[in-house]
């Protein structure tokens, strides 16, 4: 057997040597472009197979020891890493159907920010996909308008974290291609979420992160998938989205108002709120809070805080003009026992093809205020699931109640969760 082997490295058996550039440029791109670029030492064949790598992926936390502390060594790996992504870039002989990902974050205390000189370079090499992940110490943050313009680019992934969160402003977007948005950290007015819409016609996913917004309305026609998630949002905003199927909006700030008016096509949603910013939107806003979402299959609702009485007045203002789900399936609420309960109450009974309710109690409610509101008769419900950090006296009679008021019911299942 050794024999054999031996023969076989002496007349140059290396399988992998012998397959075409472009499978292993495929393989390459299984590694991160550093490792990628090493394997330039292997041998001649290998010294420029790097370059052709459909995608081009650094993070500067691969390059920088765990332990650098010291300010000349972190200043001698930033440069060094400064170095390699340009030299890569001016190396580059292909496109990028894969797309370029930078990931630049480190302790800004240096005062070494991520710099993007070479953004121009990166787009003349036609990438589908972008994504840049950086914090830096300066105030404002203006990219190169080529980012904006590009008739190849179909994903973009912008988060990064300034002091004042500025990245664009009033830029002529034409990215007729793009499917999907991710933005972080980016002060969006009517003017700009207006550029993007019109200059993004094919965008279907749209995620907003930690964004400062001032519009007063989202109207889209493409839009399939929404994630608003701890966005400061200065006006009420009237989501109006058609095709929507997948809706997650988290807003925990005090001026957060949200209201959805059209979205004939949503299957699933994620709604959270917070008890501290429900109080302060209009009657109006509060009534158009769940007629949106009247076609939802699956309704994950929570409900965050412990002030339950702004919770109340929100729920009944909101309640008032809530719609029939007759697509609801399953239907999960998280938050305080009182306004939860409350939820239960006015909702079970306008979904009556409802499969699963699911109830994540959150923390502490007295039983006296539980038994205001007692849930109505709805129809049958194969199956509830309740779990609950503690034992507590009105857990018991919550079942009790959902017993007595369901006209009939499956299983119910309940879990004590671990602190």
């Amino acid at each position: 057997m050794r024999t054999r082997k031996k023969r076989a490295v002496k007349r140059g058996n290396d399988l992998i040597g012998q397959l075409p550039d472009s499978i292993l440029a495929r393989i390459l791109s299984f590694l991160s472009t550093k490792e990628a670029v090493r394997t330039c030492l292997l041998s001649k064949r290998w010294t420029t197979l790097w370059t052709h790598v459909p995608s081009i992926d650094f993070n500067f936390a691969d390059f920088i020891p765990e332990n650098a502390s010291d300010y000349k060594e972190v200043y001698y790996y930033f440069h060094k890493f400064k170095r390699i992504i340009q030299s890569v870039i001016d190396h580059r002989q292909d496109s990028l159907p894969g797309g370029f990902r930078l990931v630049w974050l480190y302790d800004t205390s240096y005062g070494f920010g991520p710099s993007f000189g070479w953004i121009p370079q990166v787009m003349n090499l036609k990438p589908l996909s972008l994504c840049l992940t950086a914090k830096t110490r300066r105030a404002s943050l203006v990219l190169p308008s080529c980012l904006f313009d590009s008739p190849f680019l179909e994903k973009l992934v912008l988060k990064i974290e300034t002091k004042h969160g500025v990245l664009f402003d009033s830029l002529s977007i034409n990215l007729p291609r793009l499917n999907s948005l991710d933005l972080s950290f980016v002060n969006i007015d009517s003017h700009l979420m207006k550029n993007l819409l019109s200059g993004c016609v094919m965008l279907e996913e749209l995620k907003l992160e930690c964004c400062e917004l001032v519009f007063s309305n989202l109207i889209s026609g493409t839009l399939k998938s929404l994630v608003l998630c701890d966005c400061v949002i200065e006006e009420e905003i009237c989501f109006s989205i058609p095709s929507l199927l997948d809706l997650r909006v988290s807003v925990n700030y005090q001026k957060s108002k949200v209201s959805f008016k059209d979205m004939s096509s949503l299957v699933k949603a994620y709604v959270c709120f917070d008890s501290v910013n429900i109080a302060v939107s209009s009657e109006e806003t509060r009534n158009k809070l769940f007629s949106g979402l009247s076609n939802v299959a699956i309704l994950d609702f929570e409900l965050r805080g412990s002030n339950n009485k702004d919770m109340m007045v929100m729920l009944q203002d909101a309640l008032l003009q809530c719609p029939t789900f007759n697509n609801m399936k399953s239907f999960t609420v998280t938050g305080p026992l009182i306004p939860t309960v409350h939820l239960i109450t006015h909702f079970v009974k306008r979904m009556p093809n409802l499969d699963y309710l699911f109830i994540n109690h959150d923390e502490n409610s007295s039983s006296q205020e539980f038994c205001r509101y007692d849930p109505v008769e709805c129809e049958h419900l194969p199956l509830v699931e309740i779990k609950y950090k503690r034992q507590h006296n009105h857990v018991s009679k919550l079942v009790e109640a959902l017993r007595a008021h369901l006209k009939s019911i499956g299983e119910i299942r309940m879990e004590v969760l671990k602190d």
